[in-house]
């Protein structure tokens, strides 16, 4: 998901879950030994962005997920506009933020807690 609006190369989440899937995987699988469950993903800020993305997209590639202050405000929130695909798999998720981390009690610009609440909302709405 592209922003053109922000000074930084954003977007291309679909290209980057890709590789992580296709070639990251495989070669760590093929040089460490590596169990088939338990992978983690973990990630703060827009990588928390990115790692909901993937969470919503290809929910089975990995097993639990680590996410701390997602950048849900990125680009208009249209993370939210992502549909999630069902899966049978159980992940375990764990969505980090400050309780104070609001406009009206710290500095940030963003509501982050608020934000943080919105893709739990999502996942357990979509997958039922």
């Amino acid at each position: 998901m592209s922003d053109k609006n922000w000074k930084y190369l954003t977007g291309k989440a679909y290209e980057h879950a890709t590789f992580i899937h296709d070639v990251i995987l495989p070669l760590l699988a093929r040089s460490h030994r590596l169990s088939d469950i338990g992978h983690t993903f973990t990630a703060h800020s827009l990588g928390g962005l990115f790692g909901t993305y993937m969470l919503l997209t290809r929910p089975s590639g990995f097993d639990n997920y680590i996410l701390s202050r997602i950048s849900v405000w990125h680009n208009r929130a249209r993370i939210l506009n992502v549909k999630a695909t069902p899966s049978s798999n159980h992940r375990k998720v764990f969505i980090e933020v400050g309780a104070i981390e609001t406009p009206e009690k710290s500095q940030t610009r963003n509501d982050i807690l608020r934000g943080a609440r919105q893709p739990q909302r999502k996942l357990v709405i979509e997958e039922g």
